[in-house]
């Protein structure tokens, strides 16, 4: 890594950036002033102390740059670099012209890189080529050397492909210091392929180097051995040397005479088995491979990254020859997730027994740990024949060894989804998961966490919400391949004992649903996936039925909340009730819970139909709360209002009193036992009030306005500011402002209307159903206002809710058809056809 000055004048800032973020991408440490500069610090000082220390200076070329009167410190900082190249330092300066520009001929003969008027890839290519060629190798061999010492014997693949950059990188990253030791150390997955890489360096740069020798570095005698054997080829010991000595022997020439030498630590365990054998001083360049990420204490850490799906169908057909099976081959790439290991062990399959890639997809799908541990399929150098399957196994057990919770972390964390985990879940629903995680605390869990990384099985993300992005949240990822052969390794009753508690956990540890409760939208947005595999993969184990129930009720009212997502809550939903109807007694009160949110959701959803069968579902769990609670019970006037609900969207003279008498039922019990300051009590207030509106009538609009005025006020004083049930009162409010006509209600209601809209785009997003009917509402009473804006803004507001609309619930529904309706008269009514 390198220490590079980036010169450039204002006017090529973005060059200057980009250049600066590829030259970190190859590991060298740009300097940029716009960067570095602290407050108050003088640009001048600035260049002087940073310009000093450089090894390069980057020139970034255009016409301003080699203007001097328009930019005399870029003059200055291109006329130091260039002396210094002339007189002391060759290659000091670097030149990058990034703009058409006639170089001055007292530079144009250095070497240099042009980037205008290419695509940004090929520029980058270009750039990284230029960068590579400035350094010479790290050594030059005498030209009558005849023998490079040398006792690599792994083979680099014939098919070795999609590394050139990371190569780019390795050279990089070894050539950074001229006469001092250079340590790289590769680390990434299990499997991805740095054995080969660092063996495919060793093979390129052979000719560079007097000796490349390969360190079995899994344990600390074979690495010993190893190095007692260079000190022996290189006669720096004798082979009847004891040991202990040899290897001290061999690390003090290391230090003094290790130039042009080039040593590969295969399979390192970490940094820490590693420190005493890697010499601190000396010209020695030292490549290391690693399951561990760990690295950054003794050397520079370089991640291999899986091959995306190009690259692996690449390998696919150029293993196999199958060059017209490019489509079947980078969806098998995708399901093989980019892993090298699993791809070669793929081809060998297709190649040994005549089976086509979309074939063998099929199979891996149905049983993908089996073909994993395909040994007969492995490749050779890989720790001899080791395949995808044992090298993961091995690694966990491996990990068990470091944390007595490594292992059942990433067994129980295997049979939950392909989706980042949050580490909160394995703390606060530790006492349902059971032994070891009922007894782990934050800091074990975080060591546990670690161990499994140092084997290359999980990684750890930090992930912002979607809405709120100071609120991160820390989470646990399991590669696919790493899911297939974790989650295999629980059989039996083992895995019905880890479903049994994720279940319980995930009960525990999703939060309730309730509407307007936003604030716990975050937590479930991380858990919504988990919980949704675990509760629909399957019968629940016995034991938890209860747990299951209120997860399918919890997540279906998420999807309704949160996400205005009606149908996928209405399966959810659907699915709870059968479960509860199966595990509890008919007349069990969480039958009733369960009857009354699905009846909910079906008015939701709209239609006679579902209206219908929800006043059922609500009159039944009426009857189940009134037997088993009594009838003065809070959990039966919320099942009045529910089914007074639905009795008002059915409509008619005979449902609306009877919603009414519902109602001041549910409305006398709610400020008898819970007072009349409630939340629940305004709700029913609301939904009272939208009855006697229905019912017609100056006296019923009046009552229903003083009902409303009352919801609101309660709401104002008990609720926070933007929560969306005290948004859906004044949105109720506006409505009857409106019908109570005149200029000054329609004011007020246009004023409550717009603060409800503003309320739920806040809570619930841009695009909730309750947000358009809020819009078409707000329209209404804009087109009753006088003005030509206003009647703008009215066709914006039917436009967006409309949209909405269509997109949530479909053009069947009947919010849509309604919609659809009123923007139709509001059109005819302004001559727009």
């Amino acid at each position: 890594m390198a220490n590079i000055f980036v010169s450039y004048t204002s006017s090529d800032k973005d060059w200057a950036f980009w250049i600066a973020k590829e030259l970190r991408a190859l590991g060298h440490e740009p300097h940029v002033h716009e960067w570095e500069i602290e407050k108050g610090e003088s640009i001048y000082a600035w260049m002087e102390r940073v310009h000093h220390k450089a090894e390069h200076v980057l020139c970034v070329i255009s016409d301003d740059y080699l203007n001097r009167e328009k930019a005399p410190y870029s003059a200055l900082e291109r006329d130091a670099a260039l002396w210094q190249t002339v007189n002391k330092r060759p290659r000091f300066a670097l030149m990058v012209v990034v703009k058409p520009t006639t170089v001055p001929t007292l530079s144009d003969h250095f070497r240099r890189c042009e980037l205008f008027d290419k695509p940004e890839n090929q520029a980058r290519q270009d750039f990284r080529a230029f960068m590579e060629k400035r350094n010479e190798p790290p050594s030059v061999r005498f030209p009558g050397s005849v023998f490079a010492h040398s006792n690599i014997t792994i083979s680099v693949p014939e098919h070795f492909l999609g590394r050139d950059a990371d190569m780019a990188i390795v050279e990089a990253a070894l050539a950074r210091y001229e006469g001092r030791v250079a340590i790289t150390a590769l680390h990434g997955l299990r499997g991805v392929g740095k054995t080969t890489l660092a063996a495919a360096y060793a093979e390129k740069h052979k000719s560079d180097y007097r000796a490349t020798w390969w360190l079995r570095a899994q344990s600390e005698s074979t690495l010993r051995a190893d190095l007692v054997g260079l000190g022996v080829r290189l006669e720096w010991v004798s082979p009847d040397a004891k040991e202990e000595a040899a290897v001290g022997a061999v690390l003090e020439r290391l230090r003094h005479e290790g130039g042009g030498i080039l040593l590969i630590y295969d399979n390192a365990i970490d940094a820490d088995s590693l420190r005493a054998f890697l010499q601190v001083g000396g010209a020695t360049k030292i490549l290391v491979t690693s399951n561990a990420h760990n690295w950054r204490k003794v050397a520079a850490p370089m991640e291999i990254k899986l091959w995306p799906k190009e690259i692996g169908a690449d390998f696919l057909i150029a293993r196999t020859g199958r060059t017209e099976q490019r489509a079947a081959a980078e969806d098998l790439s995708t399901a093989l997730q980019g892993l090298p290991l699993a791809h070669e062990q793929a081809a060998a399959y297709c190649d040994d027994l005549n089976v086509g890639f979309a074939d063998y997809l099929k199979r891996f799908e149905a049983e993908p740990v089996v073909l994993l541990a395909e040994e007969e399929y492995a490749p050779q150098e890989h720790n001899d024949r080791q395949t995808t399957a044992k090298s993961f196994a091995l690694g966990i057990e491996q990990a068990k060894e470091r944390h007595r919770a490594a292992k059942a972390l990433i067994l129980y964390a295997a049979q939950l989804a392909a989706e980042p985990i949050p580490l909160y879940f394995f703390i606060q629903g530790g006492e349902e998961l059971g032994e070891p995680f009922d007894a782990l605390t934050e800091a074990e869990l975080d060591k546990a966490i670690a161990a499994l990384r140092r084997f290359a099985l999980v990684d750890v993300d930090e992930i912002e919400d979607e809405r709120d992005p100071e609120i991160e949240t820390k989470t646990l990822r399991l590669h696919r391949l790493v899911r297939f052969v974790a989650g295999a390794r629980l059989q039996g009753e083992p895995l019905e004992a880890a479903r049994r508690g994720l279940i319980a956990a995930m009960r525990t540890v999703y939060p309730r649903a309730v509407y307007g409760d936003f604030k716990t939208w975050p937590r479930a947005r991380r858990l919504d996936a988990l919980a949704l595999t675990l509760v629909q993969q399957g019968a629940p184990p016995a034991g938890v039925e209860a747990a299951a129930v209120t997860l399918l009720n919890d997540l279906a009212g998420y999807s309704v909340a949160a996400l205005g997502a009606y149908r996928a809550a209405l399966q959810l939903m659907e699915e709870g009730l059968a479960l509860a109807e199966r595990h509890y007694p008919a007349d069990h009160p969480e039958i009733s819970t369960s009857l009354s949110n699905l009846g909910v959701l079906l008015r939701n959803l709209g239609g006679r139909e579902n209206l219908e069968h929800a006043s059922g579902h609500h009159a039944r769990a009426l009857a189940i709360d009134e037997k088993a609670r009594g009838p003065e019970h809070p959990e039966v006037a919320k099942k009045l209002s529910n089914l007074a609900a639905v009795l008002k969207e059915l409509g008619g003279a005979e449902n609306l009193e009877k919603a009414s008498a519902h109602l001041a039922r549910g409305l006398a019990i709610g400020e008898k036992t819970l007072g009349p300051e409630h939340p629940e009590v305004a709700a029913r207030l609301s939904i009272l009030a939208l009855v006697l509106r229905d019912l017609g009538g100056t006296k019923n609009l009046e009552m229903a306005h003083r009902h409303l005025e009352r919801a609101v006020s309660i709401g104002e004083r008990n609720l926070p500011k933007d929560h969306p049930l005290l948004a859906v009162w004044l949105s109720n409010l506006g409505l009857v402002l409106k019908d109570l006509g005149g200029a000054e209600n329609l004011e007020k209601a246009s004023a409550h209307l717009t603060r409800a809209l503003a309320m739920g785009e806040k809570t619930l997003g841009p695009v909730h159903p309750d947000v358009a009917i809020r819009l078409w509402t707000l329209a209404g009473v804009r087109d009753d206002l006088d003005g030509m804006e206003n009647i703008a803004r009215a066709r914006e507001n039917y436009l967006r809710a409309e949209k909405i609309l269509r997109q949530a619930l479909g053009d069947e529904h009947t919010h849509t058809r309604n919609i659809a309706a009123r923007f139709a008269r509001f059109r005819a009514k302004h001559g727009e056809g």
